[in-house]
């Protein structure tokens, strides 16, 4: 992995992200080299412990049998499924909901770029947890949960790492939750869980759980630090950890799972035209949500008009959708676009200092639309106000 291609956010644990959001969305299918790194310990490189590493899968509810899988079992034996999904940080955005709302976060100062579009191999979940003795029966999945976790190394705020998912979700056959053991045809790097992570398409990569050794059906969530007192969005008016403690906020509030409706702007820049005139702009950025993106707008003055982009990839139920558009703005600001704001383009006489900001938003299948702002919480989670990005021409 080159140095050039990750900027760091801290090196103990090992936290980075791509250093060019252009040269990420260039890429349908993310490369390893710029896949982000996020970190609660240690890496752990188990490639010559391979032979005995197992995953232990039980249960506190009647019916569950225990079982022990060597890697080579779940690699070599069980069913074998792909799945392009896009895998991404809670605190993606965190410094822009800083710079927007004007107050700090706690948390790593993640600019935009902690998401990757990966294709993962695998095996489904539901087809171990079936083996246990899980019943097909949707029914009896009501209020459960399928808790993950690694022992492999001790994190920042605890002893282990751990999240969990309900029950209904890694046994939706349409869901794909897999427990995966290879990324873009090749195995999981160290850094990316190796030998074994889980996947959890349409959810926050918190729970998509590295390093996995244990997997234990349960009638309550994960009681792991990261499940239980992090990752979750709390109000406005907890301004601190201690406030959280205290005031038992952390169980008031929801666990994140479903990822939002979210789009950023990558790249925005001033396209040449043959026309003297004539002033192109180019956009282009990433949306995602938990289901697929149906389409990806712009705007121009602040989000009172907007203007449709071209969705130049997406493919199927969870990978993230890369779009684009060209806007046509003259310069004789008499005859320039609706979108354009005049104080966007500055007075006639200023005309080589002009900005010029684009605003995009995202629409998803299920009918879902990215809002314009986004209010602020202590750990800074969660962000999904407008993408946005500005140029002078």
């Amino acid at each position: 992995m080159g140095a050039s291609d990750l900027s760091v956010r801290g090196k103990i644990p090992y936290n980075a992200e791509p250093s060019s959001l252009a040269e990420l969305t260039s890429h349908p299918i993310t490369p390893l080299r710029l896949v982000y790194a996020r970190n609660h310990s240690d890496i752990k490189d188990l490639r010559s412990d391979t032979d005995q590493y197992t995953v232990k899968i039980d249960g506190d509810i009647g019916g569950i049998q225990p079982l022990e899988l060597t890697f080579a079992q779940v690699r070599d034996d069980l069913p074998r499924k792909e799945v392009i999904a896009v895998l991404i940080c809670a605190g993606n955005r965190r410094a822009k909901m800083a710079e927007k709302t004007g107050r700090d976060v706690q948390g790593i100062n993640w600019s935009e770029g902690t998401i990757a579009n990966v294709r993962w191999a695998g095996a489904p979940l539901r087809d171990i947890l079936l083996q246990v003795g899980v019943t097909d029966d949707s029914a009896s999945w009501e209020g459960l949960h399928v808790c993950l976790a690694s022992n492999v190394a001790p994190c920042e705020d605890t002893t282990w790492y751990g999240g969990s998912i309900p029950l209904e979700r890694a046994m939706n056959e349409n869901a794909d939750v897999l427990l995966a053991y290879e990324m873009n045809g090749e195995p999981l790097t160290p850094d990316h869980g190796f030998p074994l992570r889980v996947v959890v398409p349409g959810c926050g990569g918190m729970r998509w759980v590295k390093w996995v050794d244990h997997i234990s059906i349960s009638r309550e969530e994960s009681p792991n630090f990261y499940q239980q007192r992090d990752y979750r969005i709390l109000p406005q008016n907890v301004t601190s950890k201690k406030m959280a403690e205290s005031e038992g906020w952390w169980s008031k509030v929801p666990s994140i799972q479903n990822l939002p409706c979210n789009s950023v702007v990558s790249d925005f820049r001033r396209v040449r035209s043959a026309c003297p005139d004539q002033l192109l702009l180019k956009a282009c950025g990433y949306a995602y949500s938990d289901c697929p993106i149906k389409h990806v707008d712009v705007s121009l003055d602040d989000g009172t008009t907007w203007k449709q982009c071209e969705i130049t990839y997406q493919d199927g139920q969870w990978s993230w959708a890369l779009w684009e558009v060209t806007i046509d703005l003259m310069l004789d600001e008499e005859n320039s676009s609706d979108m354009l704001l005049a104080s966007n383009l500055g007075g006639a006489g200023d005309r080589e200092n002009r900005k010029v900001t684009v605003f995009s938003r995202a629409t998803d299948s299920a009918g879902r639309v990215q809002p314009f702002t986004c209010t602020w919480n202590l750990r800074g989670v969660g962000y999904d106000g407008a993408g946005e990005a500005t140029i002078d021409h």
